[in-house]
């Protein structure tokens, strides 16, 4: 089954103060009807015209957008085609967002922490505009407030780097390990282990978190409420 019994879930939660949630995911389905792989392909659309910055990316899966701003982080950019990319990609994750779906279980999982005493922050390879964006408009930000660290300017410090989340620790004084990070990707799983915070791999895929054991993570959830329920001091 690839589970963590509610009780490794409920040692790991309990001994957080800072939970770092990844947005897209956990949070919400923030392409649920904006399809990422449009987004993707206009993102090489944009890049054509410069035949270098194109064949770079020309062997990148047209399904996720994050994997092409990966591809072209340091790549030579005389026409600014970059920039663009990264223009067009914050529009549409911001309006993406207003027609995301929330994650079933999350809100109350949300709620169930802060009873705890827990801080929450989000650490994202999407932009800050598009969190907030989503946050505000279902009424969240009261989880998170500024705890939050979206898409860095130097798109090398994207996840699996950890700088999101040393961000995070360091804003809010707290230490590695008594954090903990729900992710759903082996991007989130590496960059929890190379911040030394702990790591929860969630999805409902058995597919998707064999992914994440591949990535290193060792505890999963298939679904927040029973994280919630672990939750429960």
């Amino acid at each position: 089954m690839l589970l963590t019994s509610p009780t490794q879930l409920r040692d790991l939660l309990s001994r957080a103060s800072l939970v770092l949630w990844d947005f897209d995911g956990p949070v919400c389905d923030l392409f649920a009807r904006r399809a990422a792989w449009r987004i993707a392909a206009a993102l090489r659309d944009i890049a054509r015209p410069d035949a270098l910055l194109s064949a770079r990316i020309k062997g990148v899966g047209v399904t996720d957008p994050l994997q092409v701003m990966r591809w072209v982080h340091n790549a030579p950019d005389p026409l600014g085609l970059v920039g663009t990319m990264r223009k067009y990609l914050e529009e549409a994750e911001t309006e993406a967002a207003q027609t995301a779906e929330p994650t079933a279980g999350a809100e109350p999982l949300m709620t169930e922490l802060r009873v705890e005493g827990k801080l929450l922050a989000v650490a994202s390879n999407n932009c800050e505009a598009a969190i907030r964006a989503y946050l505000h408009l279902h009424g969240l930000e009261k989880y998170f407030n500024d705890r939050i660290a979206g898409r860095p300017d130097d798109l090398r410090l994207m996840k699996p780097d950890p700088h999101s989340l040393h961000q995070l620790l360091d804003s809010t004084g707290t230490a590695a390990g008594n954090s903990v990070m729900i992710g759903d990707s082996p991007a989130d799983a590496e960059a929890a282990a190379a911040a030394g915070v702990p790591f929860i791999g969630y999805h409902p895929s058995r597919e998707k978190r064999l992914r994440l054991q591949e990535a290193g993570a060792t505890c999963f959830a298939e679904d927040l409420g029973v994280m919630q329920a672990a939750a429960v001091g």
